[in-house]
């Protein structure tokens, strides 16, 4: 959802009247117990985006005999950011004909008539920031406002290499090495007719990787076979795993990516690709392999490389004949909430981050 003027704030109440009632874009927080604000989307970092606005109203409350004495309505309030909340009643003799709402005193007090029958309804309300965009994930649909532009597009992003640590964007590196004839780094010199990297002799298992400078999104990767008679040095089975800490690609922390077992070549320099599922940008990526295809000597690879996905980018519609102005009320769906901002203010939304031009407020 983009939301201009949207808020990721959730307001919640611990209530005495029970939960039973009516729930309009508000729901019982399965942690808390408290009434807030229905959660409608996440944005692109994982951070829930509640409705703007909601309500709670009890079931009809028959006060018997006692009804000549109402007590005070008390709440838990927990109160975030700028949002806030609204306590109201009305009154009945017969369950059918109500008064209006009236709000509590600010003691709790209840305002209305003393009637036999009485419904306590709670008014929910998110507080607002006004010049923050937020893009849900849910939300790429059609809107005059905004569009939805191919921001980058996606590609194999470990450079052409002559050394280790011959780029800028980063290096290569390996668990073990057969010799300085074939490093790390030959893995990603995009030489087909070369013997490539070669772990140490008597290591079948072992790893491969790249260290970005900056982390990088990678959803899939290529290996290619060796050239000349040694397939069956090639990984069999394997996992791609990320870091976000590692500063050698060695130490850290490692998480599992992608696992794949069973894989051989029948042809020299032959790619294989492998696709998988990631959100996250990492620091570093290796291949991690565990057994080849029989060589009883050493692992070797021809060449590996990791693909960094196309990014999607949103920009002003430009095509639209007014500038956005604010709307009076909420919808349920789309872009709900508008601040006259002139065209020209803005230099690009995009998934990740909004950017003003400079001295803009």
């Amino acid at each position: 959802m983009s939301l201009i003027g949207g808020n990721l704030e959730k307001k919640e109440i611990g209530l005495a009247l029970g939960v039973s009632g009516t729930y309009k874009n508000t729901e019982i927080d399965k942690t808390t117990g408290h009434l807030r604000l229905t959660q409608i989307d996440v944005d692109s970092t994982e951070n829930p985006i509640y409705a703007a606005e909601g309500s709670w109203t009890s079931d009809v409350i028959n006060l018997g005999d006692i009804f000549n004495s109402y007590e005070k309505v008390f709440t838990t309030n927990t109160t975030i950011g700028s949002s806030s909340f609204a306590v109201l009643t009305r009154v009945s003799d017969n369950g059918a004909n109500w008064s209006d709402w009236l709000p509590l005193a600010m003691d709790g007090t209840i305002q209305s008539d003393m009637k036999q029958y009485i419904q306590v309804r709670i008014d929910l309300f998110a507080g607002f920031v006004s010049d923050i965009f937020i893009i849900a994930k849910g939300d790429f649909e059609d809107n005059p406002y905004v569009k939805e532009y191919e921001g980058k597009s996606g590609a194999y992003v470990v450079p052409k290499l002559t050394s280790n640590t011959s780029s800028r964007i980063g290096f290569a590196y390996s668990e073990t090495v057969f010799s300085p004839t074939y490093p790390a780094w030959r893995a990603f010199s995009q030489i087909d007719n070369s013997e490539s990297y070669i772990a140490l002799t008597g290591a079948t298992s072992g790893f491969l990787g790249f260290f970005f400078n900056d982390k990088v999104k990678i959803n899939k990767y290529k290996v290619r076979s060796m050239a000349g008679a040694y397939l069956n040095s090639m990984p069999k089975n394997w996992v791609i795993e990320g870091s976000l800490n590692t500063t050698d690609g060695i130490n850290g922390t490692w998480i599992e990516l992608d696992k794949r077992s069973n894989q051989s070549w029948s042809t020299n320099n032959t790619d294989k690709e492998y696709e998988f599922f990631n959100n996250k940008k990492y620091r570093a990526y290796r291949i991690k392999w565990t057994a080849n295809n029989g060589h009883g000597s050493y692992t070797g690879i021809g060449a590996l490389n990791f693909f960094q996905p196309s990014e999607s980018a949103l920009g002003l519609n430009r095509k639209y004949s007014f500038e956005m102005r604010l709307e009076p009320t909420w919808r349920e769906s789309g872009s709900v909430f508008r601040k006259e901002i002139p065209r020209n203010k803005w230099v690009r939304i995009d998934k990740f981050d909004i950017r003003k031009k400079e001295g803009e407020n």
